[in-house]
């Protein structure tokens, strides 16, 4: 079984999000009448913890860190765990020395 990062996922997350007891809005601006945002920030908020992200998917990956990392008081980077740096050894895996960038040319 797999699940990918799509829009039909979207409802699911925010009813887990409701489930939990998180207060949930969108906020975004009108672009064309009777249409909506295309640009939207999705937002949960409970016991004094507030979470934003561009959809729901997200939002709920930024609750699951919290759930996880269970913090008592605010202090910066309160979210950040030790360990290696995943991210750097799997892209090097995946593509060797190339350097993270926005173009083709930074993977020559």
């Amino acid at each position: 079984m797999g699940l990918a990062s799509h829009s039909n996922v979207h409802n699911t997350c925010l009813r887990i999000l409701d489930a939990r007891g998180y207060t949930l809005r969108v906020t975004g601006e009108v672009i064309e009448e009777g249409q909506y945002p295309t640009d939207c920030h999705w937002i949960a908020e409970k016991d004094d913890f507030y979470f934003c992200a561009d959809n729901p998917i997200e939002l709920l990956g930024l609750v699951a860190i919290r759930d996880y990392m269970q913090p008592t008081e605010d202090v910066p980077y309160w979210w950040r765990t030790k360990g290696p740096d995943l991210t750097s050894e799997l892209l090097e895996r995946a593509f060797g020395d190339c350097k993270l960038g926005t173009g083709r040319e930074s993977f020559e």
